[in-house]
């Protein structure tokens, strides 16, 4: 199975260039994980593309949730409780590679992480970026 790689596109754009340029290195980091897996060389790299993805996956979400409360988004605790989920899934995803689980090829994770990052940009976040672009969010 081949998978295209996701290259950054402004119909992910919310319209809020800090988070637009967040998620832009969300999907450089994924990026990397696909060339490596093309190139032959993912297995020599996994944990540290996984590492960087839980590590700026975190800050990201953090940033999201701080506009949330300087704006007073209504449905932060929605949002937020999709953030945890999705961290959780990432860290799960990532003890299990260290303990040695085949729990997923390479190119079914790529997958899972593609899709992810796209839902969320394109489900979640294009749903609160209207009320933080209408308070004053750049």
């Amino acid at each position: 199975m081949t998978i295209s790689p996701i290259n950054w596109s402004e119909e992910f754009s919310v319209g809020i260039k800090s988070i637009d340029n967040q998620h832009k290195k969300l999907v450089a980091i994924i990026k990397t994980l696909h060339d490596a897996i093309a190139d032959g060389e993912a297995s020599e790299i996994l944990g540290k593309i996984f590492d960087e993805l839980l590590d700026y996956s975190r800050h990201h979400f953090s940033y999201e949730e701080e506009l949330f409360k300087w704006y007073g988004y209504p449905d932060a605790e929605h949002h937020k409780k999709e953030h945890v989920e999705l961290a959780n899934h990432l860290a799960r995803l990532r003890r299990k590679m260290e303990e040695g689980d085949n729990f997923m090829g390479e190119v079914l994770l790529l997958k899972f992480l593609q899709d992810w990052l796209l839902n969320h940009i394109m489900k979640s976040d294009k749903q609160y970026a209207p009320f933080l672009i209408e308070k004053g969010a750049k």
